[in-house]
């Protein structure tokens, strides 16, 4: 296939371009460097969540200054990994270990309890295996809410993504 003339025009004009000194470097050397773990919260959470972890109400959960508190449970910690766009994602246990990182200890800020452990990539393995396909899922979540209320002192507010408007 042959190389349009109109093509190779372009191509000249932008190699002829001369560089700027210094074009766009300040703004370069001070942007924001998201982690892997970031970028991929962004790309395949961010959209529903928020991309700070901020959702509409009650569209889905928040996530911001309230998803470390599943951390407070092991009904918790499991629920977080089990749910099934979770525990289906296009991840490697390795890499959902770090996005779930992020989610609860991040975009948690300080609601994770003090002595959590961060996720491993054995721990997610184990219980990715078995997710939550087959039961009423808001139901399963208002049980595990109220337990993190209860036991832990969790906001009630977390009750509130349940409730029908």
């Amino acid at each position: 296939m042959a190389v349009k003339p109109w093509l190779w025009l372009a191509l000249g004009a932008i190699a002829a371009a001369p560089a700027i000194a210094g074009d766009n470097y300040a703004t370069e050397r001070n942007a924001v460097t998201l982690s892997p773990a970031q970028t991929q919260f962004i790309l395949r959470c961010g959209g529903c969540h928020g991309t700070l972890g901020v959702s509409p109400p009650r569209s889905v959960p928040s996530l911001r200054g309230v998803a470390g508190w599943f951390l407070c449970t092991p009904e918790g910690r499991e629920y977080v990994i089990r749910l099934p766009n979770v525990s289906r994602a296009q991840f490697d246990d390795a890499t959902l270990a770090q996005v779930m990182n992020f989610v609860t200890f991040d975009l948690g800020e300080r609601s994770a309890p003090p002595a959590a452990a961060r996720f491993t990539q054995a721990e997610v393995a184990a219980i990715r295996a078995r997710p939550l396909n087959a039961l009423p899922l808001r139901q399963f979540r208002r049980k595990v809410v109220t337990g993190l209320v209860r036991r832990c002192h969790a906001p009630a507010s977390m009750l509130d993504y349940d409730r029908r408007g």
